[in-house]
C-alpha cells in the first residue's frame, strides 16, 4: 500500500496546499489512500491568534471531493488533527461530536509552561520539559477518543542530534501499553526527515518497544503543508513500512 494519513490543506492556517490539487497529485502518483487532517487547535492562545476554521465547510468540501473521485482507486479520508485534546477535553469532545470525520489524530504541541514544541525552539528542552511532553502524550492517549497518536517526539524535529530521553523510558511503555489497550495507532511521521533532525518520529527503538508490547496498529504521515513535501521522501522509508506492515487505522 502507498498511503499518507497526515496532510494539511487549505483549512489549516499554516498550509499552502489545496485539497483538490493534492488529490489529483496522489492519483497521478498511484497512492492507495490519503487523509486530509486539518488542524483543530482549541487552546485560548491559538484561537486568539489563528481563529477557528469553518469545519462544516471543510467536511462538505471533502464529501464532495470523495463523490467526485468515487470511481478513482484513491481512498480519500476526511480527517482532523486535534492539538492538545487532553487539555480541552470536554469542549473538544462536544465539538467533534457535531462533525463527521473519518479519522481523528491527536497530537501534543504545547507543554505545561506554554512552550510550543512544534516549531523551532530557542533552547533545547530541559529533562523536566521532555518528561512533561511525554506526560501530556500519556494523558492524550488515556483520556481522548482518537484513532492515531501523531508525531510522537515532535519537539526533536529541529534538533541536530538525539537528546537524552533515558529518564522517560517508563513513560514510553505506559504510552504504548495504553495505546494498545485502546486500539490507537502509532503514527510513523516522516516530517523529521526533511528537518534538521533527519530521522523519522518516533525513532526505531521506540517503534521496537511498541511492537514488543504487542502493538500492531501503524499509521504513516508526511505532515505535509506544501506540495513539495508530499511524497518527496517516500522512497527513503524503510521497507517494512511500505511492504504491508502498515495497518489502516479504525475509521468512525
Amino acid at each position: 500500500m502507498k498511503v499518507d494519513y497526515h496532510i494539511h490543506a487549505e483549512y489549516s492556517y499554516d498550509s499552502k496546499l489545496k485539497a483538490e490539487d493534492l488529490i489529483n497529485k496522489a492519483i497521478s502518483l498511484r497512492y492507495d489512500s490519503i487523509a486530509v487532517t486539518e488542524h483543530l487547535d482549541l487552546l485560548p492562545n491559538e484561537l486568539t491568534r489563528f481563529g477557528l476554521p469553518p469545519f462544516s465547510k471543510y467536511t462538505v468540501q471533502m464529501r464532495s471531493l470523495q463523490a467526485i473521485h468515487a470511481s478513482s482507486p484513491l481512498g480519500i479520508i476526511c480527517g482532523v488533527e486535534v492539538g492538545d485534546y487532553q487539555r480541552v477535553l470536554p469542549f473538544a469532545s462536544e465539538f467533534l461530536a457535531q462533525l463527521d470525520f473519518d479519522l481523528i489524530l491527536g497530537a501534543v504541541h504545547f507543554l505545561s509552561d506554554h512552550t510550543n514544541v512544534a516549531v523551532p525552539l530557542r533552547n533545547p528542552l530541559t529533562p523536566a520539559q521532555i518528561l512533561d511532553y511525554y506526560r501530556h502524550n500519556l494523558a492524550l492517549v488515556s483520556n481522548c477518543d482518537i484513532q492515531v497518536l501523531a508525531h510522537l517526539g515532535v519537539y526533536k524535529r529541529y534538533y541536530a542530534q538525539t537528546p537524552d530521553e533515558s529518564h522517560c523510558e517508563g513513560i514510553f511503555a505506559d504510552i504504548f501499553q495504553t495505546m494498545i489497550e485502546r486500539g490507537i495507532a502509532l503514527e510513523i511521521n516522516f516530517s523529521g526527515l526533511r528537518k534538521p533532525y533527519g530521522k523519522m518520529l518516533p525513532e526505531p527503538d521506540q517503534i521496537d518497544l511498541y511492537r514488543s508490547l504487542g502493538g500492531t496498529l501503524f499509521s504513516l504521515g508526511s505532515d505535509a503543508h506544501q506540495m513539495q513535501d508530499f511524497d518527496a521522501l517516500y522512497p527513503e522509508l524503510p521497507d517494512w513500512l511500505v511492504s504491508g506492515l502498515i495497518r489502516l487505522p479504525r475509521t468512525t
